[in-house]
């Protein structure tokens, strides 16, 4: 009586109450395999903790699971129990059976969602570039561009080269439509895999800021790059380029012409090329102590020499170019004008042509008023301006020499002297150019960088948190403008 009760009650069990009925159409085969294992284990489980059945609150196991208990196993409960089992793998076969009549696709084997990604990714990578270097080809049966965008390319097409005027612009425009469009749909491709990129934000310090690619000849990155803002020791840019100007105008060798240290020149406060008072030194030399040791008495000497031999050309007058001794000069009255009674001054004359020259290469929002860079606000400029006379002095050889040397060492007379280039980016791949800071512009930069034919930048940051963070943030900003620009050549 027993064993005829566990048998009506056992086989009284519906499994579809264990198995959910969701699962009779899966999303997938293998979804639907691991519900079924975990639900025949259940059952197994039940068999062999009893103890278990508290977790559940279905009244056909608890019952099963108690009259199993209390009776004694017996050859006839082992035999029911293992026809249960087989029952259970026959009804598992015939869902699997199912299940595989009704969706072809999941009686495949199954492939990692990883595989066939990289797979499809790699596929309509290629296409693109089949469409890309072959546009005619494109209407195949696995072309990448629907039909839609094919007709109505074709139209736009033909609508544009009616309205040109001539065959050849006609040609042009018409290609560059093509592949304006091919570089659309290369994008939306990449996209839908990856997700369209997000704007980090750049974890840079400078308030103010821009990235400047020199092959393209396009600003890649910037932040307030029109502020008018103090640049501190980079106004010696200006002080190199007008007396690079000077050089050409009048045909003079720089390296020929000396001067005597000035005592104006060398009591100069700041940063310092510790020039010693008399000491005399060619105008190369003192180009070398203006930008390496960023020393602003070598650019008070430089506006007075080259301020001099301004006002001698311009009132006719004869120079001794060899040794320009300007304190000789300006006690024997050379620099005062009889006429309107007046003193010229050569370092006014110098900013004079400083403020010229800055407005005919095209700086908008630059103004100077010294030539070294000490805090003053009548001298001002901006990133985008800063560019601009980068880009002008960088055309010169002397310039990039200068700028690109480490340590510079010079004997005179009275002394020996050895230059370090402030610059610590000269280590890292960048050849130059300007280092700066004052309390009030706080540390500043201007650094290009060229490692081969496709990469050249200039970048320049202004008002920095401290030293060091001038030097990181143009290398922050070098490696976003790398990765944006080679994001930019993949997706075309």
């Amino acid at each position: 009586m027993i064993g005829n009760k566990t048998s009506s009650k056992l086989n009284s069990v519906n499994l579809v109450d264990f198995i959910n009925p969701n699962l009779l159409h899966p999303p997938s085969r293998k979804i639907q395999l691991i519900e079924q294992v975990k639900t025949i284990k259940l059952l197994k489980g039940y068999r062999k903790i009893p103890q278990m059945f508290t977790e559940f609150q279905s009244p056909i196991i608890v019952n099963s699971l108690r009259t199993k208990n209390e009776s004694q196993c017996s050859l006839q409960q082992s035999q029911q129990i293992h026809d249960k089992d087989r029952q259970i793998n026959k009804i598992e076969n015939e869902i699997s059976n199912k299940t595989r009549q009704n969706n072809a696709q999941n009686s495949l084997p199954q492939i990692p969602l990883a595989l066939i990604n990289s797979h499809s990714k790699l596929n309509d990578l290629n296409r693109i570039n089949n469409i890309i270097q072959s546009p005619q080809t494109s209407d195949t049966k696995r072309s990448l561009i629907p039909q839609k965008l094919k007709s109505s390319s074709i139209v736009s097409n033909k609508n544009y080269t009616c309205n040109s005027t001539t065959t050849g612009s006609s040609k042009d425009s018409s290609s560059q439509i093509g592949n304006s469009q091919q570089h659309n749909i290369a994008k939306n491709i990449i996209y839908s895999y990856s997700g369209s990129p997000r704007k980090r934000k750049l974890n840079v310090t400078a308030k103010s800021f821009i990235v400047y690619d020199c092959i393209e000849h396009k600003t890649i990155l910037k932040r307030k790059s029109n502020k008018k803002v103090e640049v501190a020791s980079l106004t010696k840019i200006m002080t190199f380029y007008v007396t690079l100007l000077t050089a050409e105008l009048f045909n003079l060798k720089l390296k020929e012409i000396n001067i005597k240290v000035t005592k104006q020149a060398s009591e100069t406060i700041g940063t310092s090329a510790e020039l010693k008072y008399n000491d005399i030194l060619s105008i190369e030399d003192l180009l070398y102590g203006l930008m390496l040791p960023s020393g602003n008495d070598a650019a008070v000497l430089i506006a007075q020499a080259i301020g001099t031999i301004i006002l001698f050309n311009q009132q006719n007058k004869k120079l001794d170019l060899k040794l320009i001794d300007i304190e000789q000069l300006s006690a024997e009255g050379y620099y005062y004008n009889h006429e309107f009674r007046f003193q010229y001054c050569p370092i006014e004359v110098f900013i004079k042509y400083m403020n010229q020259y800055s407005q005919k290469i095209g700086q908008l929002n630059t103004q100077f008023a010294c030539v070294h860079g000490l805090s003053n606000e009548e001298n001002y400029s901006c990133c985008n301006d800063i560019i601009i006379l980068s880009i002008e002095c960088l055309k010169y050889e002397l310039f990039q020499t200068v700028i690109s040397c480490k340590e510079y060492v010079l004997k005179t007379p009275q002394k020996q002297y050895e230059w370090k280039n402030t610059n610590k980016l000269l280590e890292k791949g960048f050849f130059g150019i300007k280092t700066g800071i004052t309390d009030s512009a706080g540390p500043c930069l201007a650094s290009a960088y060229r490692s081969n034919e496709m990469d050249y930048y200039i970048i320049v940051v202004l008002n920095c948190k401290n030293l060091n963070m001038r030097f990181d943030d143009s290398i922050i900003l070098l490696q976003h403008a790398k990765q944006k620009k080679m994001m930019a050549s993949i997706a075309y």
